[in-house]
Formats: structure tokens, C-alpha cells, sequence
């Protein structure tokens, strides 16, 4: 979900190699039939839902033999679809984009989740408004969602990021920083969020994610060559995921323990994370991923991440999904 935008260049340096390494229709596990799937995968818990489709049988109930392959910074995962090595990812909708736009062959085929105050500019007591924010300096992520959020919020406010001091740093040290007193304001996401408010009861939020529904959102892609030689396994991918949200709607206690779990944090600590996160079920995606996900929402992230200079404006959002695999 959180894309720096220095992956650039190596992606379109391994995009030539993607073809190289993805699972084929072939690669089943011995004596049990099922098809091996390798998805990258990071510690948020927008992605949590795999969490519970491994934990509770899902994907070997829908013949998948899954590998859930963490990594630590967007651009190692990335490069590892772009080189082949993994068969599916994780990723932020614009990440998405500028995935295609660095050559890598891949569709979105399933829409995952959607912050709302999951993300948010959080700033000491002075501050109340993103007008506010004028001439002040803001700790945030250059190239990650913090950016895009950024970016949509000053311009709503009629400005744009040369009106603030950017102070660039990762959305952890960004909370820490305006903890610290060395900037007002950062943009963050959870759970540095409610860190940082309870570290200080000056602090507040003044801006969050659910100003524009579906800005900062993820999604599942997959190779094309994994989708064409395995268009079965890429159902039944899509199939464990909605499994697994409705699990987590009729369990929510327990989804979030299992959640937390894969996350490597303590359910307790991520309470109000999980309430600024919305998780797309099986029906809500064929409703949106073809519908105004496609139409709207990803054309109006684009159209921010081209402005804050995240995206060339290349790619093509229509082109970038691919809803044949929710039937």
C-alpha cells in the first residue's frame, strides 16, 4: 500500500525480465492437485484478509497451494513481480498504475480495501485547517500514499505542495517527528496515527483519507502470464478473498486477532486502525471493479498522482483492470 516512487527506474529496468519466473498450470503440489500461488504481501492490515484465507482452510478449499511472501519495502516487491518471482502483489491503486506505466505486464483483478481515517494529516494545536499548513513545514513519504493524500488535500484547499515546506521521511518518522516538536504536521497512516495522538493530547487530525473514498485504496494484481496459463486459480484467489471478508464481517473479534497476528501487532493496539479501514467484499467488487472503480475512482487517483508528479499520466486506467475473474 505504501509506494515510494524510487522503484522507478529498476522497475522498468525488470520489466523485461518479467516473463522469466511466474507459476504455471504445471506447478501443482504433489498428490494434492492444487495450484501453487505466490502473492507478495506486506504488514498492513488492509491485506488481512489473506491472513484469515490461510489461516482458515479457504485456499485450499478452492484448490490454491498459496505463498505469502512478505517484504519489507514496496520496491523489492514490486521488482519481485516485475522479475517474475512471485505471481501476484499487493498494492496501492496508483502503485498499480505506475506499474504498468514501468512496462510490467499485470491487471488489477480484485479492489481490497480503502482508508478513511486510516490516513490522515495529523498536526499540533495551532494548526485547524489545511489552509493552515501555508509556508509550514510537513514531514511526509515522497512517491507514497502519504503524498497522494497530501497533494488531493491542498489542492482542495486551493493550493498546491510548493505552499508547504516538505520535509521528506517515512510515515513511522514522520509521526515520530511531529511528536517531537521538529515539524507541525506529518502525514502518516495507522497505527503511527493514534500513536502519535495518544503521545500528545495537543495533537489532532485535520485531514483524512475519507475526503475522497477510494484514494488511498489497494488492490490485488496479477501477472498476465499467471492469469492466462491459470485462470482458474486467479477465481478461486478472488473466491478465498471474499471468503474471508465475510468471515471477518461475522467474526470480527477473531478476524482481528488473526489479522493482527499476520501483521505482527497486538489487537489491541490497532483498534482504531481497523475502524479507518474498509474491506471490499466478494459482491462489492462486482459492483465497483467494473463499475466506478474503474469509471472514477481509479481515473481520479491518476489524475492526483500525475499532479503531485508520482505518475507520468501513461497508463491507462480502463486498461488497467481486468473484472472477468469475479464471475
Amino acid at each position: 500500500m505504501r509506494m515510494p516512487k524510487v522503484m522507478l527506474i529498476s522497475l522498468a529496468l525488470l520489466a523485461t525480465g518479467f516473463m522469466g519466473g511466474c507459476t504455471t498450470a504445471d506447478d501443482k503440489t504433489e498428490d494434492e492437485g492444487l495450484t501453487k500461488v505466490s502473492i507478495a504481501i506486506q504488514p498492513w492490515l488492509g491485506y488481512g484478509a489473506w491472513y484469515i484465507a490461510q489461516e482458515k482452510g479457504f485456499f485450499a478449499e478452492n484448490g490454491l497451494d498459496v505463498t505469502l511472501t512478505d517484504f519489507e519495502a514496496d520496491a523489492d516487491m514490486l521488482a519481485a513481480l516485475a522479475g517474475g518471482r512471485v505471481d501476484a502483489l499487493n498494492v496501492a491503486s496508483h502503485g498499480a498504475l505506475l506499474m504498468i506505466e514501468s512496462g510490467v505486464e499485470a491487471k488489477i483483478v480484485l479492489l481490497e480495501d480503502a482508508a478513511t481515517s486510516a490516513d490522515a494529516i495529523i498536526t499540533t494545536s495551532e494548526i485547524t485547517t489545511v489552509a493552515d499548513l501555508k509556508g509550514k513545514k510537513v514531514a511526509y513519504e515522497e512517491g507514497a500514499t502519504s503524498d497522494l493524500l497530501l497533494n488531493y488535500a491542498l489542492a482542495e484547499a486551493g493550493m498546491t505542495i510548493t505552499d508547504i515546506e516538505k520535509v521528506p521521511m517515512g510515515a513511522a518518522n514522520a509521526g515520530a517527528a511531529v511528536i517531537a516538536g521538529q515539524v507541525p504536521a506529518a502525514v502518516t497512516y495507522e497505527p503511527y496515527i493514534t500513536s502519535a495522538l495518544a503521545e500528545n493530547s495537543d495533537m489532532h487530525v485535520i485531514y483524512d483519507a475519507s475526503a475522497k473514498q477510494g484514494l488511498i485504496s489497494d488492490v490485488l494484481m496479477v501477472s498476465d502470464k499467471f492469469a492466462a496459463e491459470n485462470a482458474d486459480a486467479v477465481k478461486a484467489l478472488i473466491a478465498s478473498w471474499g471468503q474471508a471478508v465475510d468471515y471477518y464481517n461475522a467474526n470480527v473479534e477473531d478476524g482481528r486477532a488473526i489479522i493482527a497476528r499476520g501483521v505482527g501487532e497486538d489487537p489491541a493496539d490497532l483498534v482504531t486502525a481497523f475502524d479507518g479501514v474498509i474491506f471490499y467484499s466478494l459482491s462489492d467488487n462486482q459492483r465497483l471493479l467494473d463499475g466506478e472503480y474503474r469509471t472514477a475512482t481509479l481515473p481520479a487517483v491518476k489524475e492526483v498522482a500525475v499532479t503531485a508528479g508520482l505518475l507520468s499520466g501513461s497508463a491507462d486506467p480502463d486498461q488497467a483492470i481486468d473484472a472477468q475473474y469475479l464471475s
